[in-house]
């Protein structure tokens, strides 16, 4: 089978660029992503398809292509000139830092819950905007220049951090922001839930917890707060409580202080004062009743 693509992969601060070259025409190639990625054609066109629409994707265009869903291209190149397309692959935790960084410091107004609350209105992203591929087309170039290389991920930051900037001003933020609470960081948190549903009654420590996740500590307490509505040491909590609740209903002949330790527990005062708070009835009067 006849190569379609040749890939470059290049390396910087808290991403990756992916160059893709090809002097092959080629009819209904497929592509996927499950997590938003920054595209630019540097040179060429292609011919971008899904179930809904077709459209053309020139150079000098930016494009953030929908998550979890199948397209596919047409290439054509013109005397030999290679088509080339640049990738950008971002951490979404320094997204997110970057975010918070503009909203606390220069944009209160932007509104992350807004942009939550309108999460199914972008599925991707396309624009000829000069400011965004100016930005991008020059952290590509700070990168390949082999002058700089090894001394420059202080303006490759820069570069990158200006371009995040440029992306919010657009209609790209519903892409980029939302996708923190979708699947991807989803199915990291349902890593963390099953962990914590099978070893409740054990010591678990956030920092577990987080290397499970792949995450911080803080973006843990974060993502997890958005996702259920408390912290992770809460969630563990309930689980502890409501498992004592079950051994006080079904066998109290275990007495309260070994119920204690059963579900997870280190000591008596600390049981007794969060059953109290959680079901409103101290232990002993919930065996009473």
């Amino acid at each position: 089978m006849e190569k379609i693509e040749e890939r470059t992969v290049f390396s910087i601060p808290f991403g990756e660029l992916n160059v893709f070259e090809t002097n092959v025409v080629c009819h209904d190639f497929p592509f996927f992503f499950e997590k938003p990625v920054v595209t630019l054609m540097l040179s060429g066109s292609k011919i971008i398809r899904n179930e809904e629409e077709t459209f053309e994707f020139r150079e000098r265009s930016v494009f953030i292509p929908p998550c979890n869903k199948e397209l596919s291209i047409d290439i054509h190149p013109v005397f030999q000139t290679p088509t080339k397309c640049l990738v950008l692959d971002i951490e979404q935790e320094y997204i997110d830092h970057v975010f918070s960084e503009v909203i606390e410091n220069w944009h209160p107004d932007w509104d992350k819950t807004g942009i939550m609350m309108n999460q199914n209105a972008v599925k991707k992203f396309v624009s000829s905007d000069e400011s965004l591929w100016r930005s991008l087309t020059n952290l590509y170039n700070r990168r390949i220049d082999e002058s700089i290389y090894g001394t420059s991920d202080f303006l490759l930051s820069l570069s990158l951090k200006e371009l995040i900037y440029e992306l919010m001003k657009t209609n790209a933020k519903h892409i980029l922001l939302h996708h923190t609470t979708t699947d991807h960081i989803q199915r990291e948190l349902q890593d963390v839930v099953h962990f914590i549903k099978q070893n409740y009654r054990e010591p678990i420590t956030i920092k577990q917890l987080a290397s499970i996740a792949g995450m911080s500590d803080a973006n843990l307490f974060k993502k997890f707060k958005q996702s259920y509505n408390c912290s992770p040491v809460e969630y563990i909590i309930e689980l502890r409580i409501e498992h004592a609740k079950q051994l006080l209903i079904h066998t109290p002949e275990m007495g309260i202080k070994n119920i204690c330790f059963e579900s997870g527990f280190n000591t008596l005062e600390y049981f007794y004062r969060k059953f109290t708070q959680m079901t409103g009835k101290s232990p002993k009067k919930f065996t009473v009743n």
